[in-house]
C-alpha cells in the first residue's frame, strides 16, 4: 500500500482533506502474476464539469495490476467542491503505444469528513493522448464514474452529472455496436467484432480468467490431439477405417484413460463411471431425462398427437396393467420430442476428417419417446424414429416383453437398446446447440450488448445486471469463432449448426424464460423426483424477491419505470436489434410499464446467466461423457422396423473412438470451474468468492438487499444437501454454491 499525506497549505480559502482509496487488481485469486501498473499517472477529478470541480488530483504510485490491492492517496482541495458525486478517471503514460497497457479499477472509495463515499467503478482505463475524446485500444479515453447507489436519470437534478451519464454512455455505445450474419439461417444479434482481441477491453475476461481458460484448453487440446493422431497414425499402418470399438467396456477404458491422461479429478469423473455402468436399464433412462443436462423438455400429455396415429400397442403390463388411454387420462404419461426442432436437418460429418481420417457420415434422425411413470419414476414404453433423410417411413420400438435387469444383449433387448441410442443422439444435437448454445448463450449476449449501449453505468439495473453478464460477450464471440465451428467434426447436426440455432428460435419465445409458467407449460409441477424442477424454482423465487427489493428502491413507483428512457432504450434494442430476425421478436416487450414487468424480465435474464446455464453445462461430463449413453453422432442409419439389430451393428453404428476421445475432452472442459469463478452464493472455507464480493450495488440500503438474498440461498442450499443424503446420484448442479454468477463456459 502506499499513502501520501500532504500537508495543508497556508491560505484564506477552506480546505478539507480527501482521502482517496483506490482498490485495483480483479479480485480473483491469480495464477502467478503480481505485476504492478506503472506505465504513467493516475488523474482523478472529483465533480467534473461543475462549478467547482477540483483541479486534477495524480497519482504516480505504483497499481497492482493483476492482483488484489490498494492504494491511498491523500490530499487537501477547497472546501466548495463539496461531497463527491461524481469522478473522472484517466491515465497519462510517456510510454510508446506498443508499450502502453491499461489497469483496471474495482472501485474507488473517498472519505471526507469520516463518511465514505463509494464509487464502482469494475472497468479499465487506458493512457490515451493527452485531450484525446475518441476510445482506444478498447477503452474509453476516461471514465466518468457516479458514486453512491446509483439513479436513474430521470432523477438526476445537477446538468453536470447528467452530461456526464450521457457522455458515459456515449463511449459505451461507440464500443458496442450490433452486429448480424449478412447470409445463412437467422441468428440473433451479437456484437460485432472479428475475433476475441478485437473486443473493448471491459468485456474481455478478466487477465486470469482468460490465463486460466486457455491453459486448460492448451492442456487439454494438446492431449486430445496427440491421441486422435496416434490413432490417425495406427490406422494408417492398418486398416485406414475409423476405430470401431469391440465392446462397451473399450468405452469405459478409453474414458478411463483420458482422464488418467489429462489428470482429472477423481471426484469428477465418479459419476460417469456409475452412470456407465447403468446402461440399458429403463428406469436409468428415465431419471436421466429428469436430472440430466438435457432435463427441461419432459411434459406431460393427455393426448397424442398425429406423430403416434401409426404407433402399436403399448402392452398393458408395461403401464401397470392399464391402456395407454387410461394411463394419459390418470396423468402417468410423459414425453420428451427431439422431432421438431432437428426434422429437415441434413445428415453431417463433412468436417470429421481432421478427427477420423477419412468424411464420415453422422446420421440426423429425428426422435421421440413416450415414458411412464412407474410408481414415481419414469421410464420409456414406446420410442419413435423417423429417418427423413434417408426417406425411411417412422418406425416405432418397444421395450422387451421382459424386462431386463441392468444391460443384457438378448436378440429381443439389442433394437431397443439402439433405439434409446438414437433418441440420446438426437438429445445430444438439441443440448448442445438449442438448450446450451442458444438458449444459455446467443440469448444473453443480447441482453449484454443491449445493456452496455443503453443502461448508463450509475444505473442501478445496470450495477445490477453486470455482475451476472460480464464475460458472456466474451465466450460467445470465441465459441462462434472455434467451438461452433468444430462441432462439424462430431455432432451429427455439425454441419447445419446455424440452422438449428435459427429453428430453436424460431419456437422460442419470451415466455419460455419464465420459469413458473415453463412448468406450468409443460404440465410437469406434479412429477415426483424432477429437482431440476424444484431447484429451479426455488432459485427462481429467491432471484425474484432480491430483484423485487433493487427495483422497488430505484422507483418510486410504476410511472418512473414507464418514463425511464435508458431502461425504455435497453428493451427496444432487444426486440429491434437483438431478437430482430425471429417471428414477433420472440415476444419479447418492446416496452415495460411497470415494476413487475421489470422484476419479471430481470429475474428471467439473471436465472438464465446463471442457474439455467448451469443446469445445462456443468454435469456435461457426467451424461456426456460416456458416449454410448448419449452419442454425439451415429453412423448408420436407424433399422428399418423389424431388422435384426446384433451387437456388431450397434457398435458399428456408435462414434469411433476418435471422436469419444475428443467429446470427453469438451465435455470435460465445459463441466470444469475456472478456479476463478465467483458464485451466487459463495464458500470462503474453498475460497469461492460470491455476489456479494462482485456486486456493484454499493448503497447502504442495496448493501442490505444481497444480505437478503444471501440468506435465502443459503436456505435452499441446506435443503438441497439434505435432500442428496437420500440420492445414489446427487442433484447439486442447481446447489446456490455450485452456479456461478455469469455464462463464462
Amino acid at each position: 500500500m502506499s499513502k501520501k499525506i500532504e500537508v495543508a497549505p497556508s491560505s484564506s480559502t477552506l480546505q478539507h482533506c480527501y482521502q482517496f482509496h483506490i482498490h485495483t487488481g480483479s479480485h480473483f485469486p491469480q495464477l502467478n502474476a503480481t505485476k504492478k501498473w506503472d506505465d504513467g499517472t493516475l488523474i482523478i477529478v472529483v465533480n467534473p464539469g461543475s462549478a467547482n470541480q477540483s483541479d486534477p488530483i495524480r497519482l504516480k504510485t505504483h497499481l497492482p495490476k493483476h492482483h488484489e490491492g490498494y492504494v491511498s492517496h491523500d490530499c487537501w482541495l477547497p472546501s466548495d467542491i463539496g461531497e463527491p458525486k461524481l469522478l473522472q478517471l484517466d491515465l497519462i503514460s510517456k510510454m510508446f503505444d506498443t508499450k502502453k497497457d491499461a489497469i483496471y479499477i474495482r472501485d474507488i472509495t473517498v472519505e471526507l469528513k469520516r463518511k465514505l463515499f463509494k464509487f464502482p467503478v469494475r472497468n479499465y482505463i487506458y493512457p490515451h493522448s493527452s485531450n484525446s475524446s475518441t476510445p482506444k485500444k478498447g477503452c474509453a479515453p476516461f471514465l466518468l464514474v457516479r458514486g453512491g447507489p446509483g439513479t436513474i436519470k430521470s432523477r438526476e437534478a445537477e446538468p453536470y452529472i447528467i452530461a456526464a451519464r450521457e457522455k458515459d454512455l456515449e463511449h459505451y455505445k461507440t464500443l458496442t455496436p450490433w452486429g448480424y450474419f449478412k447470409e445463412g439461417p437467422s441468428y440473433p444479434g451479437h456484437f460485432e467484432v472479428p475475433g476475441y482481441k478485437d473486443l473493448p477491453r471491459f468485456a474481455k475476461f478478466k487477465e486470469a480468467k482468460l490465463q486460466s481458460f486457455e491453459y486448460l484448453g492448451e492442456q487439454s487440446g494438446m492431449i486430445a490431439k496427440k491421441l486422435v493422431v496416434s490413432g490417425l497414425v495406427e490406422r494408417a499402418l492398418c486398416s485406414g477405417k475409423a476405430d470401431v470399438s469391440k465392446n462397451f467396456d473399450q468405452y469405459v477404458d478409453l474414458f478411463k484413460g483420458v482422464a488418467k491422461k489429462l489428470k482429472w479429478e477423481k471426484s469428477m469423473i465418479e459419476d460417469t463411471m456409475q452412470i456407465a455402468a447403468k446402461l440399458g436399464d429403463d428406469f436409468e433412462f428415465g431419471r436421466q431425462l429428469l436430472a440430466g443436462s438435457e432435463s427441461w423438455y419432459v411434459h406431460r400429455v393427455r393426448e397424442l398427437d398425429s406423430r403416434w396415429k401409426d404407433c402399436p400397442t403399448i402392452p398393458a403390463k408395461l403401464l401397470g396393467d392399464q391402456s395407454l388411454e387410461v394411463a394419459m387420462m390418470d396423468g402417468l404419461i410423459y414425453e420428451v420430442n427431439y422431432h421438431e426442432l432437428i426434422d429437415g436437418i441434413k445428415n453431417g460429418g463433412e468436417s470429421s476428417k481432421l478427427l477420423t481420417g477419412e468424411s464420415q457420415e453422422w446420421v440426423v434422425c429425428p426422435a421421440d419417446c413416450l415414458l411412464f411413470l412407474d410408481q414415481d419414476r419414469l421410464r420409456p414404453v414406446l420410442i419413435r424414429l423417423e429417418y427423413k433423410n434417408g426417406n425411411q417411413p417412422p418406425s416405432f420400438w418397444l421395450p422387451p416383453s421382459e424386462k431386463p435387469k441392468g444391460l443384457t444383449t438378448t436378440p429381443e433387448s439389442l433394437p431397443w437398446l439402439l433405439a434409446k441410442m438414437y433418441l440420446k443422439c438426437a438429445e445430444t444435437q438439441v443440448y448442445a446447440i438449442c438448450s446450451h448454445y442458444s438458449r444459455a448463450h446467443a440469448i444473453n449476449e443480447v441482453f449484454a450488448v443491449s445493456m452496455f449501449r443503453n443502461l448508463a453505468s450509475a444505473h442501478p439495473i445496470h450495477r445490477l445486471l453486470l455482475p451476472h453478464l460480464n464475460g458472456v460477450i466474451a465466450v460467445n464471440v470465441q465459441a462462434r469463432h472455434s467451438l461452433i465451428k468444430a462441432f462439424g467434426g462430431f455432432l451429427s447436426v455439425g454441419d447445419e449448426t446455424r440452422q438449428l440455432i435459427s429453428n430453436f428460435l424460431n419456437n422460442f419465445t419470451y415466455e419460455d424464460l419464465i420459469v413458473p409458467k415453463w412448468f406450468e407449460k409443460q404440465d410437469s409441477m406434479e412429477l415426483p423426483g424432477y429437482w431440476l424442477r424444484d431447484d429451479a424454482l426455488a432459485i427462481w423465487n429467491a432471484i425474484s424477491e432480491f430483484v423485487a427489493e433493487i427495483v422497488d428502491l430505484t422507483y418510486p413507483h410504476d410511472s418512473f419505470v414507464a418514463t425511464d428512457v435508458e431502461i425504455q432504450g435497453f428493451c427496444n434494442e432487444v426486440v429491434t436489434f437483438g431478437f430482430k430476425p425471429f417471428k414477433e421478436s420472440c415476444g419479447f416487450p418492446s416496452a415495460l410499464l411497470d415494476k413487475a414487468s421489470l422484476t419479471e424480465l430481470l429475474t428471467a435474464i439473471i436465472f438464465n446467466v446463471s442457474a439455467y446455464h448451469a443446469s445445462v453445462n456443468f454435469q456435461a461430463l457426467k451424461y456426456y461423457g460416456f458416449v454410448p449413453g448419449a452419442p454425439c453422432c451415429m453412423t448408420m442409419p436407424p433399422p428399418a422396423q423389424g431388422e435384426e439389430v446384433n451387437m456388431k451393428r450397434i457398435l458399428k453404428t456408435l462414434p469411433p473412438q476418435e471422436i469419444a476421445q475428443v467429446v470427453m475432452v469438451i465435455a470435460y472442459n465445459l463441466a470444469h470451474f475456472s478456479p476463478i469463478e465467483k458464485f451466487l452464493l459463495g464458500e470462503p472455507g474453498k475460497g469461492r468468492g460470491g455476489l456479494i464480493d462482485e456486486t456493484l450495488l454499493v448503497g447502504p440500503e442495496q448493501h442490505d438487499c444481497v444480505k437478503r438474498f444471501e440468506l435465502r440461498l443459503s436456505i435452499i442450499r441446506d435443503k438441497i444437501h439434505e435432500r442428496n443424503q437420500d440420492l445414489e446420484i446427487p442433484y447439486d448442479v442447481l446447489c446456490p454454491n455450485e452456479v456461478p454468477l455469469t455464462t463464462q463456459t
